[in-house]
């Protein structure tokens, strides 16, 4: 599944991850971002849900694949 936070402020991407975790548990989401914070702030959380996260950088966009 891919969630486009682009344009949003935080904490809105985060919400908008942590249901995605809860509403698909154990499947791999990929989340594009354009703001190196949000991009922070969602590898944490991943790490704090006990899931990887790898980050892969395009221009100004981040896409973040939580496993």
């Amino acid at each position: 599944m891919e969630i486009d936070v682009r344009g949003l402020s935080c904490p809105e991407p985060v919400l908008i991850v942590m249901d995605a975790m809860e509403d698909y548990p154990g499947e791999k989401l990929t989340v594009v971002s354009d703001a190196a914070h949000t991009r922070d702030n969602i590898v944490k959380l991943a790490e704090t849900e006990g899931r990887k996260a790898a980050v892969t950088e395009a221009g100004k966009v981040y896409r973040i694949v939580i496993e």
